[in-house]
This record gives structure tokens, C-alpha cells and sequence, in this order.
């Protein structure tokens, strides 16, 4: 975090690291060395990654079978004034509805993040890979009928945990829809987002410039 002219600038993207904690079902991010400076006189590494890797934005074509992909999406979605609201007393696998949205101030062409908490438990652990707090369904259409632009979260996804694996059943089965309801009036998805708790400084909500 660094200060220019009174503004804070916080970062709220993960660093992308070898075998660091994703998407239960999806392979691992891998880093590996491909050239080294003491022998081929310069360093390169190469990546193995996918689009659901670390800090990332869902364009509607991740859901819908027509729906732009992030370089058809204009510039002006990705920059704007927005608010982060202060959602840390929601429960593991707990619905994010609109009574809880309804609290906060929400403006047409937001930027909303919101901050659950689960970042700082971000590992491989139970609580992180399948058990973040989510946008349900009344929340999803509640911040689609305020017309925002993007919204952001600090879970593995805006949607809850609808997999299986040997260890975790589902959690609910609405993420497809949650998402097809912002993404269909091109209200972007920023998952995984960090360090939203340093914008908050413990308030309940706090408005910036993303």
C-alpha cells in the first residue's frame, strides 16, 4: 500500500504463485523455471494457468452462450467509484440476500465489493475452498436491478460451492443462475478479491475509486 498526494492505492489482487489454492476441481497453477540467468543469460519462467486462477474477472461469455468476451467489454466498466460493504458477520455458506444489500448505500454505476472476511482464510482448508459466504439469488437481482457495473467478492467465486469432491457436498445449487443474472446485464464478476479489509479500516462501508 502506498500513498500519492493524501490517496491511498491498495492493491486488491492475490499474488499468483506454484501450487498456490484455487478451484477445488480445476488443475493447479503451476510456475516452473524455463531459462536461468546463469546459464542462458536471462530469466524466464513459464505459467500453466487458467481463467478461474487467483484474482479474476468473469466476462459473460464465462456463462452465457453469447455473451461478450473481456476484450468486447468496454474499458469504462473496469474503472469507476464504488463502495465496500462490510458483510464479515456472515456465516460459512451463508447467503449474501438483498435484506443484507438493502443496508448499505448502493448507487447506479457502482462498483460493489464485498468483504466477507474469507481472504484471510485463504489456504488449503475446508472454510476456503468450500465454505466462503455468497451472493444468493434475491442479492444478485437486487444489485442488477440497481444497474451497477461490477461486483466484487473476496470467496473462490459469487456463487456458492455447488460441486462435489471426496470431502464437500454442495452448498446450494444457485451460483449458475446468480451469475446469469448479473452477467446477462453485463455486471461483471471480480472473485477473489484481497485486502478489502484495508479500504474498510473496520467501518461498515466505505466508497473509492476502483
Amino acid at each position: 500500500m502506498i500513498e500519492i498526494k493524501g490517496n491511498k492505492i491498495i492493491d486488491l489482487t492475490h499474488t499468483l504463485y506454484h501450487d498456490m489454492p484455487g478451484w477445488p476441481t480445476h488443475p493447479i497453477l503451476s510456475v516452473s523455471q524455463l531459462k536461468q540467468i546463469n546459464i542462458d543469460g536471462y530469466n524466464v519462467k513459464q505459467l500453466i494457468i487458467n481463467t478461474h486462477h487467483g484474482t479474476h474477472i468473469d466476462a459473460p461469455a464465462h456463462m452465457l452462450e453469447n455473451g461478450l468476451t473481456l476484450d468486447k467489454v468496454d474499458l469504462n466498466k473496469f474503472v469507476g467509484s464504488g463502495v465496500v460493504l462490510n458483510l464479515s458477520y456472515k456465516k460459512e455458506g451463508e447467503a449474501i440476500e438483498k435484506d443484507d444489500l438493502s443496508a448499505f448505500s448502493i448507487n447506479a454505476d457502482d462498483i460493489v465489493m464485498l468483504y466477507t472476511g474469507w481472504s484471510n482464510y485463504r489456504g488449503f482448508n475446508q472454510k476456503y475452498l468450500y465454505e466462503w459466504p455468497y451472493l444468493g439469488v434475491s442479492g444478485a437481482k437486487y444489485l442488477s436491478d440497481k444497474n451497477i457495473k461490477l461486483v466484487g467478492i473476496d470467496g473462490l467465486s459469487i456463487g456458492a460451492w455447488g460441486g462435489k469432491t471426496a470431502v464437500a457436498n454442495p452448498i446450494a445449487d444457485t451460483a449458475k443462475e446468480v451469475h446469469e443474472v448479473l452477467l446477462s446485464k453485463n455486471i461483471l464478476i471480480l472473485e477473489e478479491v484481497a485486502n478489502l479489509d484495508k479500504v474498510l479500516e473496520n467501518k461498515k462501508e466505505v466508497r473509492a475509486n476502483f
